[in-house]
């Protein structure tokens, strides 16, 4: 792989570890299981009851229904999703580009539309899981339109701050139609001819397999200048729900935004004319605007390049002495010595994989 990619490549595998992070540390800790206060008549019937869904709906309000569907799917999901990033990661590592458009589709499809759907409604969610689940497949929703209302919405719930345009992404993942996406290149990987008029396959060509490296090189192009912006929405959208199940340390999330704007910041300066866009451009914008006010309002100066490589690895400020990172890094693994939640333990795992924490791995 070209190594002006890089850059895209440690973003990928930076937000891709953090959600891995947020899924083990919420198993181990048993953040996806719910827990109910029952009479003992209640309980008779539980246990009497053939199907545990049906005696939700029966016994207990939409809300605790909601709550048990979103805990036990939110985890499965999450795992599917990132088993297909890593592997489409590691095959675009390999020059196996063919494979890592494969491999996209459903994630950034199909899964984030799932999660999104959590969001907009959880009642209608699991009313669409229980009674009808094809209602939760992205295609079914309609076009380009319908997907960016619905985008919209999402947004409006999770805070936007003007990061993300919810018409660039519904182009992004469903518009067979432009150029900018990834629904034609990824119909394209997925099969050796193509009928639909927007991606039909040339005369005298096959999908796919005769690509060179010069085919490559603009594939890999494509990739590492769109999938950040995905991705990042990505990792917003399984944090909001992780936080609706499981309530995760402001501080945490605050440590994982600055190293996150910095990988933002580091990949931006990879984007040349041929392959910006407005969207881009204003993603990038809006994570820098955030953490210079963010350093500034902590004390420090605005990030210089030497600062955003330090950042993205440990998290430091401009400036800041290693000892006052490591200060820091106590501070947090101390309160997740003393809290049983799992953003702590979450944050400790981090502290481990940097070389920071004195606590053995279990």
């Amino acid at each position: 792989m070209p190594e002006r990619h890089w850059p895209g490549h440690e973003l990928f595998f930076f937000l891709h570890d953090i959600m891995a992070r947020m899924l083990t540390d919420g198993l181990r800790a048993g953040a996806f299981r719910v827990a109910f206060e029952l009479s003992e008549d209640e309980i008779r019937t539980f246990n009497q009851a053939e199907d545990v869904f049906q005696w939700l709906d029966q016994n207990r309000p939409p809300e605790d229904r909601a709550a048990v569907l979103v805990a036990t799917m939110f985890p499965a999901i999450i795992s599917d999703m990132l088993h297909c990033i890593y592997e489409a990661l590691e095959t675009s590592r390999k020059a196996k580009l063919s494979i890592s458009y494969m491999l996209l589709r459903k994630p950034i499809q199909e899964s984030l539309y799932v999660l999104e759907a959590v969001i907009a409604d959880r009642d209608d969610f699991a009313t669409k899981l229980t009674e009808s689940p094809t209602k939760l497949w992205s295609q079914g929703i309609g076009g380009h339109e319908a997907h960016r209302r619905n985008i919209a919405k999402v947004l409006q719930t999770i805070g936007n701050e003007g990061r993300f345009s919810a018409d660039y992404l519904a182009q992004l993942r469903y518009d067979k139609s432009a150029e900018d996406g990834f629904d034609g290149i990824c119909n394209k990987a997925m099969h050796l001819f193509t009928n639909h008029k927007a991606i039909q396959t040339e005369p005298m060509n096959i999908n796919f397999i005769f690509s060179n490296w010069d085919s490559k090189e603009s594939q890999w192009s494509f990739l590492y200048t769109r999938l950040p912006y995905l991705l990042t929405y990505g990792y917003r959208i399984a944090e909001n729900v992780c936080a609706s199940i499981s309530p995760t340390s402001p501080a945490y999330l605050e440590e994982l935004e600055r190293r996150l704007a910095a990988h933002v910041l580091l990949w931006s300066a990879t984007l040349d004319e041929t392959y910006a866009s407005g969207p881009l451009l204003a993603f990038s914008f809006k994570h820098r605007e955030w953490l210079f006010e963010h350093c500034r309002a902590n004390g420090y100066r605005v990030p210089r390049f030497k600062d955003l490589v330090q950042m993205r690895q440990t998290g430091a400020f401009p400036g800041e002495s290693r000892w006052s990172v490591r200060r820091r890094k106590r501070h947090f693994q101390e309160a997740a010595e003393a809290s049983g939640s799992t953003a702590p333990t979450r944050y400790t795992r981090l502290l481990r994989a940097l070389g920071l924490s004195t606590v053995p791995e279990a």
